[in-house]
């Protein structure tokens, strides 16, 4: 089985920055809400293992990895965007992070996105731990 890790190595009162590791690779950045008690849609979701299950988002119109079993949330789901305001309390890939309209951001969203799901499992059912690590280099 393949082991994936969403690597939170940034946090301050406007992101979550990480890195999705698959295997140990560095597949791609990620962006994530503060942490704001795991407040649906405006909070980055706590630390923990959670099953992850590849499902159809309406709202996406496509397959996407939903994060499951978070206390208190739903649908929470691994999709492109650059900032906050497109996370609505998932993590969001990109190439790597910087700044976009004076926030916080991952830029190279849509390739980061496109690498991130040839890197995933093709069962469509995997398991992902979320941590924090301060200072973490690759």
């Amino acid at each position: 089985m393949n082991k994936i890790e969403l690597v939170r190595v940034e946090q301050t009162g406007d992101a979550t920055i990480g890195v999705f590791l698959i295997n140990g690779n560095a597949v791609c950045w990620s962006l994530e809400e503060p942490w704001r008690d795991n407040q649906p849609d405006i909070s980055c979701i706590p630390e923990g293992r959670y099953p992850l299950e590849l499902e159809y988002s309406p709202s996406r119109g496509r397959r996407l990895w939903t994060i499951k079993e978070v206390p208190g949330r739903s649908y929470v789901r691994i999709h492109a965007g650059n900032t906050v305001d497109d996370t609505e309390g998932c993590p969001l890939t990109g190439t790597f992070p910087g700044r976009l309209k004076g926030q916080r951001a991952v830029l190279g969203s849509r390739k980061a996105f496109a690498v991130f799901m040839d890197a995933m499992p093709e069962s469509g059912a995997a398991e992902v731990f979320v941590y924090n690590v301060a200072g973490y280099e690759f």
